[in-house]
């Protein structure tokens, strides 16, 4: 490939949207791998040809596990170095040492931010949503979670393509590990208000003087005390909401 030459349109949209897949296939011993393979294949294909090609192939089946959203900039950056490597440039790091330093952090920020915060927080507000009987309720929960990881992986795609080892440097700005601290604290607010709310209107539903909804203060305490210990919040989203189901249901069966 000529030095200036670089991957076309096509085939870079091609590894993002296989990239999408990255968890389709796993192995016990090398995790994503297959799936890091089937994604950088497309463009594999034209970089490298013969016998070179099937040795890189089998260098991208090394041992890969990172998070599926932020791995996509970890793809577009190993891209950029696969180019530049078969150009016969001398590269800082090599291919497989980027990946492997990457992928750890990556899945440490990524699983923090994605798993553990957007999607518990978008959780509660799609069931407080349905529990007010709002048909959309499922769509703001869609939204609200797969908006954001959407845009990020094909703008972290496309950004670690540009800027190979310098991706690092947007990492680190983007400052994801912050971002899902301070959204924990809106998380347990929303928890609170929800559990506020669920109280209160089961109590008018049953004609009970609305002081007893204080008794859900004590609870609300106690979960921001487990969301700060690292209980996972979507855990607790789902006892409480089977808590207060049971409540309801056994205050309405006692006429209590």
């Amino acid at each position: 490939m000529n030095e200036q030459q670089k991957l076309p349109s096509r085939t870079l949209w091609a590894v993002a949207l296989r990239s999408l897949v990255l968890q389709a296939s796993w192995s016990f011993g090398r995790m994503q791998n297959l799936g890091f393979l089937f994604a950088v294949l497309p463009a594999l294909r034209r970089i490298y040809h013969g016998q070179e090609l099937q040795d890189v192939c089998k260098r991208n089946l090394a041992y890969f596990n990172s998070n599926p959203v932020l791995a996509f900039p970890i793809i577009g950056a190993s891209l950029r170095l696969e180019e530049k490597k078969s150009c016969g440039e001398d590269l800082v790091m090599e291919v497989e040492e980027f990946k492997s330093a990457l992928a750890g952090p990556c899945a440490a920020m990524g699983d923090s931010f994605f798993w553990a915060t957007l999607r518990p927080l978008a959780a509660i507000i799609g069931v407080w949503l349905a529990f007010a009987g709002y048909w959309w309720a499922v769509p703001v929960f869609l939204v609200l979670y797969n908006v954001p990881s959407i845009v990020l992986r094909f703008y972290g795609f496309r950004l670690g393509y540009q800027r190979d080892y310098k991706i690092v440097d947007n990492l680190q700005r983007w400052r994801l590990s912050d971002l899902a601290y301070r959204l924990r604290f809106i998380l347990v607010v929303v928890l609170g208000g929800f559990s506020a709310w669920v109280a209160f209107s089961g109590i008018e539903n049953l004609h009970q003087s609305t002081m007893w909804g204080w008794v859900t203060v004590p609870g609300v305490v106690i979960a921001g005390s487990f969301v700060r210990r690292g209980l996972s919040s979507l855990v607790m989203l789902i006892g409480l909401v089977v808590l207060l189901w049971i409540g309801l249901h056994l205050c309405t069966s006692l006429r209590f």
